[in-house]
C-alpha cells in the first residue's frame, strides 16, 4: 500500500487535499510541521509527499534532502497558488517533482497522485 505524507500548515488544506483523494488507497498521514514532516520522513520511507510548504523548499537548501535522504522516494508534488517562474525553476532544480497549480481541479490531482510513480520519472 503506498504512503502519502499531506504536509500543510493549515488543518482546512490537509483535510481538503485528503477529500479529494478519497478514493485513492493508500495510507495518508497529515503533518502540520515542517519539524515534525523531516521527522516523519526519517522514521519511514514513503512514496510521495505533498505540500503547500514552498517557502521551505526554496529557502533551506537541505529540505529536499530531509524529507528525502538520498534516495528518489518520496516523490515531492507542491501545490501553490502564485508560485513565479523563476520559483517554479528553483523548486524543480531543487529537485521537487511535480508543481501543482492551485485552485486545482479534483480530477486532475486525483490523476497525479494515482499515477503509477514509473509515469512520474
Amino acid at each position: 500500500m503506498r504512503k502519502i505524507v499531506i504536509h500543510s500548515a493549515l488543518a482546512e488544506m490537509r483535510a481538503l487535499i485528503r477529500g479529494m483523494l478519497s478514493d485513492i488507497e493508500a495510507l495518508f498521514v497529515p503533518i502540520a510541521s515542517r519539524e515534525e514532516l523531516f521527522r516523519a520522513c526519517r522514521a519511514v520511507k514513503y512514496d510521495l509527499v505533498l505540500t503547500d510548504d514552498v517557502e521551505m523548499l526554496l529557502h533551506d537548501r537541505s529540505a529536499v534532502t530531509k524529507i528525502r535522504g538520498v534516495e528518489s522516494l518520496p516523490q515531492i508534488f507542491v501545490l501553490s497558488h502564485n508560485l513565479s517562474e523563476e520559483g517554479a525553476v528553483a523548486l524543480l532544480a531543487a529537485g521537487v517533482n511535480q508543481i501543482i497549480a492551485l485552485p486545482v481541479a479534483p480530477e486532475r490531482l486525483y490523476g497525479k497522485v494515482s499515477a503509477p510513480y514509473s509515469d512520474l520519472v
